[in-house]
């Protein structure tokens, strides 16, 4: 292939990780936050849309309700940061490299974008909850076929450096949306469960379940995928595998990347929830800024696609 070629390919298998990322963590941030306008009574539901609309950088014309909320981020077409919108544009991506993708995971994402509007019209009658549980469902089936039949190469390393950018991010932006200190037990376990994280987390924790201990744990446990410490670390081994920190000497990405990582590792227990939302905007920042140098090092022919930056407190 050519160097241009190969900026192109590479640059669409970072963007299906990232979209698919997108959508699945979209995906797990509704449900948490259906869940909770819904069990507990002191939530208010204006409040949450707010919150939610903020965090996930949408910029609706007028004020929302939480179900309209919840439909602008389920389904529409145009927007990336909608679940609908990061299906097809990883289809898209999908379908333009198509020679260097096995054909079991084309033929995954190409069946979830072509069953949107069947699942949209269960929605309808059912509710958001098995729309959501869908979309985890097939995403978790996607990056499971790219993880056992994708050769470990550029390829993969790519396209799992999308998703684990996209998921610190995400697991930031769902922290963000979140009134933790308002939670009830039976909320912070809806908030693991959405995360897979209800179990791993009893076991480290002995079955105690406090807020302080569900926040450190999605922040910061060195084990657990889903946290933002553990996400982090497998961009920073994706970036040395692909070699541009050996063959430069200095790789900005990991740079960003490791800053944020020290400071998630090494700050203490009591500063992190002193300063939850100036931290989570600090992860928020990292991943922008190491997808911007991902991209002029990589794919240096076009702007980045970029979140817009903000946080709620």
């Amino acid at each position: 292939m050519t160097a241009v070629l190969l900026s192109r390919v590479a640059e669409s298998l970072f963007w299906i990780g990232r979209y698919l990322e997108r959508a699945e963590g979209t995906a797990r941030i509704l449900d948490v936050v259906v869940h909770h306008a819904l069990e507990e009574p002191t939530a208010d539901s204006d409040v949450m849309a707010g919150r939610l609309v903020d965090s996930m950088g949408v910029t609706p014309a007028t004020q929302m309700s939480l179900s309209e909320t919840t439909q602008l981020l389920c389904f529409e077409r145009e927007s990336g940061s909608s679940i609908t919108g990061a299906i097809a544009a990883a289809r898209e991506n999908s379908r333009a490299v198509r020679n260097v993708l096995p054909s079991e995971l084309w033929e995954r994402v190409n069946a979830t974008w072509v069953n949107l509007p069947t699942q949209r019209l269960h929605a309808r009658r059912k509710g958001p909850s098995t729309f959501l549980s869908w979309v985890k469902i097939q995403t978790a089936a996607i990056t499971g076929l790219a993880d056992t039949t994708m050769s470990h190469d550029q390829t993969w390393l790519f396209f799992t450096l999308g998703r684990v950018i996209e998921r610190a991010d995400m697991t930031a932006r769902l922290l963000g949306t979140l009134p933790l200190d308002l939670f009830s037990e039976s909320g912070l376990v809806t908030l693991l469960r959405s995360c897979g994280g209800h179990e791993p987390y009893l076991r480290q924790a002995n079955g105690i379940i406090d807020p302080n201990g569900v926040i450190d744990f999605l922040l910061r446990d060195g084990l657990f995928p889903r946290s933002v410490l553990c996400s982090l670390t497998s961009a920073a081994t994706c970036i040395d595998a692909i070699g541009g920190y050996r063959s430069g000497g200095w790789d900005p990405a990991r740079g960003d990347i490791g800053m944020a990582r020290a400071e998630l590792e090494f700050l203490a227990p009591a500063h992190v929830l002193e300063d939850l939302p100036h931290l989570l905007s600090r992860v928020h920042s990292a991943c922008s800024r190491a997808n911007d140098s991902i991209a002029r090092q990589y794919f240096a022919h076009g702007p980045a696609t970029l979140w817009r930056h903000k946080v709620a407190t």
